[in-house]
């Protein structure tokens, strides 16, 4: 890339030459009044240069666009993708219209020269908008665009200006006061609008075309800034029909750039759209036509002129020649088609002779997925040779311009793909389209800042520069260069500041611009920058726990000052503080400073983290005697055994002890015991990679040991007089100590509760003899632990094993449905039994009672019985008790099965489920006997209800429905158990007949119904047996015989009808073949001896046929008849009576 300051003599902004080729461009936003024609729209990126080379892709903001970067070359130019639809990059709603966008926009930038050309679509629109690039920005702009009509809702005129440095003033002004633009916040209609850009960021005016001042007013508009600005103007949408619009855009340049020689080639569009506008710049600008001698007008600054459609002329191709006595702006209004609706606009350049001799258009047909028609338009010297992609085009194609001999024109129709256009002269391309008659576009390639001009040029000392390619426009190749006196001589046109002195460099060349060769000079004033130095990129790895260190210091020596770091210190200055700055790469900048470019240097700092001090546990020991006193809190500590811990809570460091914590921040007097009492020991630790280091601590615990009685004595009672019996040892830990955290384990011997093994095999249940030991470990719940003996002695009970006292007036009653009758299960008051038990033992003390189901538990004294006084027994019907009596000196008492528990049984009958007596269903007459007599012999006692007639006796005979119940008690233990029955009586009918419904020879299907007589019950009918309803009518029956059944639905009988014969006759029927409903007939029985006649509606006998027949198909004489009504006849014999019946039916297909 060439680092050097290129400035104009006439000019504040660089022009490299190539007209819209440019290493830079600048696209600003756009706004469509109706969103719904914005469609996918596209970056085209082409270039003459055959090596690849990188273009960066950014929004205003400089935020990436797509993969940017993008490689380009001649051989493989770049489509990019930017969205669909507005609320794009490029398209924008109304709400940004009138305020500055910073993130929209596009900026392209690349090493060399390219063309961008900007594409949207639409199913019916269409635009190519070509980037000026650096030629095309500038300071002073004339709006141009289509003359719109008002009544279509879609059009406007639209334009954009993007700043290209910080700071930029840019004013909208000398427009018409009738102009009224939209905003976010409404119309705006100032006479001048005024804002402050910053480098990429943008603003858009635009006015909506149903104010008739809007179709013309801004034209000639002027937008004025302090720094070079890019400016877009045109139609989103435009056109001078109703309901036929399109896109109408250009990027338009500075009034340094325009001229006042043009012409103009013809498009596709009616006449009533090709149009050149000319838009003057400065007062009392005369306006000339195809040479000739008289203006055909004179405008002022600001206004323009339609140059009538009619000063078109010639035959290969039409083209206007437009010269004017001031520099005027050109616009090219067009058609891609011969439709209102194909508009399209250039922004055309003055005639130079310095125009590029190549132009490369890449797809010039298309715009994203869609192709379009489209032609060129060439304008080139008369002499010139011109070539297509190689081809040679025809100078029989060249249309000659009326008052100017230099030029010609050329129009070259179908053009598709990459193109590439190359002259032997000067050479501008436009390139115009469509596709059908909805959507049209145009684009011009080439033109502006191609006339050579003396250039500054300041270069910095660290680089060189191609004084050539810096020249402004566009100079002759192969000419000669003087160099200032005692400077050395140029190497292949480059400038070196450490071979090359600065001054003044004049590069002279022959150009001969279809006349004679004349010799040019530009000038080249050279200045040479003094580089700066940043220093030597370097790392550099600390501790987030060290000092901090100046980060300047580390680039090296003579390192320019005035830089900035990024990321900012926290310091504000090249200080990094570990404990506040992360690691990363901190890169010190000098900024660009005139022609020397932007330089840094980066320290890549790793900033090694320090752990968080790990939770390292207590180190805790139980006081003992190795000096002689368990009691002193004081014990020996070996600090080494924490060294496992520590390694794998923090691995990879080294380990210290310190019993000061600055000794361990220092390294010194390191410890590996200690003997001490509670205190903190300090630990350094050390990364073996980093050599960052930190501390953490942990306590020293001296744990005392459980205070216990050394010897206690525990009772237990002798159920067999054997001296032996069952002790729960743990009964002793509240003789032991009174301590609830003490955990207490029993062992047969001393040694075994030493060493905590030789356990007893069951603490809960220990078989021990009088007089025998065993020893408990006591354990605090630090883990320090005493021993304890425990003398166990049997004493005997006394209350004899044999005594009982019996729980007996329970019934097994019905509770609830956990608790039903006979289960054998009741409710007990346990402590009935404490007056009986407590008057045999002496009076004076006090004896408290636990319950137990078994004599294990009662030994033990586990799974003691909780509520006993409302205590349901586990063994149905008879349970003895466990009962165990201590005295208040913890003694046992009394222990045995002294409760016995008895549930009485109740009454065991059951009167049955509920039954259905089956009545004489005339008489209404029926009974049955039910029984209540119990299973059990006994003494008992019966009560019924209702009241049994034969008083109280075990049976009752019913007689009439209803529900019987009786309560039965058994006279000896006074149990009652209630059992009820409920009687149903029903019968069959007395008889049943059935009936027709449905008259004979009715149309359709037919209904019968069944009809009882008499009866108690409720019924249900049926016509097999199988199927029952309970209703006694049955419909949509077809002919046939038809017998009833019905029954009683308790099952009280079974009645067949009479046999009944139903005769209908089908309404209509579909011979269509499907298989349904093809026949017409109608079901007799075989005694009607029946004959059926068909007739069409005028009388003709169409068929005979029999009731037992398959039926009537429809046809006549093999020949199917139309669907219509028929009528039929039917001759039968009932009850030996001739009869007839005569209607009519459809025949349906």
């Amino acid at each position: 890339m060439k680092n050097f300051l290129i400035q104009l003599f006439l000019i504040l902004f660089l022009n490299t030459g190539f007209s819209q080729l440019s290493n830079k461009h600048w696209i600003p936003p756009l706004h469509c009044r109706d969103a719904s024609s914005v469609a996918d729209h596209y970056l085209y990126l082409s270039t003459q240069e055959t090596n690849p080379f990188q273009v960066r892709v950014t929004d205003g903001a400089g935020n990436p666009i797509g993969s940017s970067p993008y490689t380009l070359s001649a051989a493989n130019p770049v489509t990019i993708d930017l969205g669909f639809g507005q609320g794009t990059k490029m398209f924008v709603g109304v709400e940004n219209v009138n305020v500055v966008l910073s993130d929209s926009g596009i900026i392209l930038e690349g090493t060399k020269d390219f063309y961008a050309s900007f594409r949207v679509r639409n199913q019916n629109h269409a635009e190519m908008l070509v980037s000026k690039g650096r030629p095309g920005i500038g300071n002073s702009f004339r709006l141009g665009h289509i003359i719109n009509e008002t009544a279509d809702s879609r059009k406007s005129f639209v334009a954009s200006v993007m700043a290209t440095e910080n700071n930029t003033s840019v004013t909208l002004s000398d427009y018409d006061t009738s102009v009224t633009f939209v905003s976010g916040m409404g119309v705006i209609n100032s006479t001048s609008q005024s804002f402050t850009l910053n480098a990429g960021q943008s603003v858009i005016f635009s006015g909506y075309s149903d104010n008739p001042g809007n179709l013309d007013g801004a034209i000639g508009a002027l937008i004025t800034s302090d720094k070079p600005v890019a400016v877009n103007s045109g139609n989103a949408l435009g056109g001078i029909e109703n309901n036929r619009a399109d896109f109408a855009l250009d990027q338009i340049v500075s009034s340094s750039q325009i001229g006042n020689e043009y012409i103009f080639i013809e498009g596709n569009g009616l006449a009533s759209m090709e149009l050149p506008l000319i838009v003057a710049n400065e007062d009392n600008t005369e306006i000339y036509i195809n040479g000739s001698a008289t203006a055909i007008t004179t405008i002022n600054a600001g206004d323009y002129f339609l140059v009538d459609n009619s000063y078109y002329q010639g035959t290969t191709n039409r083209n206007i020649y437009v010269r004017t006595s001031k520099n005027v702006y050109a616009y090219q209004l067009l058609g891609g088609g011969n439709d209102t609706a194909t508009a399209g606009l250039n922004f055309i350049p003055p005639l130079s002779c310095f125009f590029q001799n190549s132009v490369n258009i890449p797809e010039v047909n298309v715009i994203g997925a869609t192709s379009y028609n489209a032609d060129l338009m060439i304008l080139t010297y008369t002499t010139a040779t011109l070539t297509l992609n190689g081809t040679n085009i025809p100078t029989t194609l060249a249309q000659t311009v009326q008052g100017n001999t230099d030029w010609v024109t050329y129009r070259i129709s179908g053009v598709n793909g990459n193109v590439n256009i190359q002259s032997t002269g000067p050479l501008a391309v436009g390139v115009f389209g469509f596709l059908g008659s909805a959507s049209g576009f145009a684009g011009y390639y080439s033109g502006f800042g191609s006339n050579p001009e003396d250039t500054n040029v300041a270069i910095c000392s660290n680089e060189t520069v191609n004084l050539f390619e810096a020249i402004t426009g566009n100079p002759g190749e192969n000419g000669t260069w003087t160099v200032p006196p005692g400077g050395a001589p140029l190497n292949n046109d480059i400038f070196d500041p450490a071979v090359n002195i600065a001054g003044e460099y004049i590069y002279e060349f022959t150009k001969d611009c279809n006349s004679s060769p004349t010799t040019i000079p530009v000038k080249v004033n050279v200045t040479i920058e003094q580089a700066p130095n940043v220093g030597t990129s370097t790392t550099y790895s600390t501790c987030i726990n060290a000092s901090p260190i100046d980060l300047f210091t580390l680039l090296g020596n003579n390192i320019t000052l005035g830089g900035t770091w990024s990321p900012a210190l926290s310091s504000g200055t090249s200080i990094f503080n570990p404990a506040v700055d992360l690691s990363g790469i901190y890169t010190y900048t000098i900024a660009a400073n005139g022609a020397c470019d932007q330089v840094s240097a980066s320290i890549t700092v790793t900033n090694n983290s320090i752990p968080t001090p790990p939770a390292i546990s207590d180190f805790s020991l139980c006081d003992n005697n190795l000096d002689g006193d368990d009691t002193n809190g004081l014990v020996t500590f070996d600090l080494t055994q924490k060294n496992a811990e520590i390694a794998v809570l923090i691995p990879n460091h080294t380990i210290t002890y310190h019993v000061d914590v600055n000794e361990a921040l220092a390294g010194n007097n390191s410890i590996n015991s200690i003997y001490s009492g509670n205190g903190i020991i300090h630990v350094r630790l050390t990364n073996i990679t980093t050599g960052c280091y930190f501390t953490a601590s942990f306590n020293l615990v001296v744990n005392p040991k459980p205070v216990v009685n050394s010897i206690v004595t525990l009772k237990q009672c002798d159920t067999d007089s054997d001296a032996t019996t069952t002790f729960n040892l743990t009964q002793a830990n509240i003789l032991i100590s009174t301590d609830t955290g003490l955990t207490f384990t029993y062992h047969n011997s001393l040694a075994g509760a030493e060493n905590n093994n030789d356990v007893v095999s069951n603490e809960i249940a220990f078989n021990g003899s009088n007089g025998s030991l065993v020893w408990a470990r006591i354990t605090n719940s630090n883990g320090c632990f005493r021993t304890s003996r425990v003398n166990l002695v049997v004493s005997a009970t006394t209350i004899p094993q044999t005594f009982r006292y019996t729980l007996d007036d329970v019934c097994d009653d019905y509770l609830s449905n956990t608790d039903p009758d006979g289960d054998g299960i009741g409710y007990f008051n346990l402590t009935e039994i404490e007056p009986v038990l407590t008057n045999q033992f002496p009076a004076g003390q006090s004896y408290t009672y636990t319950y137990y189901l078994n004599q294990t538990d009662a030994e033990t004294e586990q799974n003691a019985i909780v509520d006993i006084t409302n205590f349901r027994n586990t063994i149905p019907n008879d349970q003895l008790i466990w009962v165990r009596i201590e005295s208040n000196l913890f003694e046992c008492a009394g222990l045995g099965p002294f409760l016995q528990l008895i549930v009485k049984p109740l009454p065991d009958y059951e009167l049955g489920d509920d039954f259905v007596i089956c009545i004489d269903p005339v008489t209404g007459i029926g009974s049955q006997v039910i029984n209540a007599t119990p299973t059990t012999p006994g003494n008992y006692s019966y009560v019924w209800s209702p009241a049994n007639p034969n008083g109280n006796i075990s049976t009752y005979n019913i007689t009439a429905p209803g529900t019987y119940s009786v309560t039965v008690t058994n006279l000896d233990t006074s149990c009652s158990f209630t059992d009820s029955v409920s009687a149903t009586f029903s019968s069959e009918p007395e008889s049943v007949t059935a009936e027709l419904m449905t008259p004979a020879f009715s149309s359709g299907l037919a209904t019968i119904q069944a009809i009882p007589v008499g009866g108690f019950g409720v019924y249900e009918y049926s016509l097999n047996a199988i199927d029952w309803q309970s209703s006694p009518i049955f419909t949509s029956l077809p002919n046939g015989s038809y017998t009833i059944y019905v029954r009683d639905i308790q099952g009280c009988g079974l009645l067949m009808t009479n046999t009944i014969q139903t005769i209908t006759y089908p309404n209509y029927f579909t011979p269509n073949g499907d298989g349904y409903n093809d026949r017409w007939n109608i079901n007799l029985p075989e005694d009607y001896n029946g004959l059926i006649s068909i007739f069409d509606r005028y009388g003709k006998l169409i068929k005979q046929i029999s009731p037992s027949s398959t039926g009537w198909d429809g046809t006549f004489n093999g020949e199917l008849l139309p669907s219509t009504d028929y009528w039929f006849k039917v001759v039968y014999i009932e009850d030996n009576i001739p009869k007839e019946f005569k209607s009519h039916f459809t025949l349906k297909r």
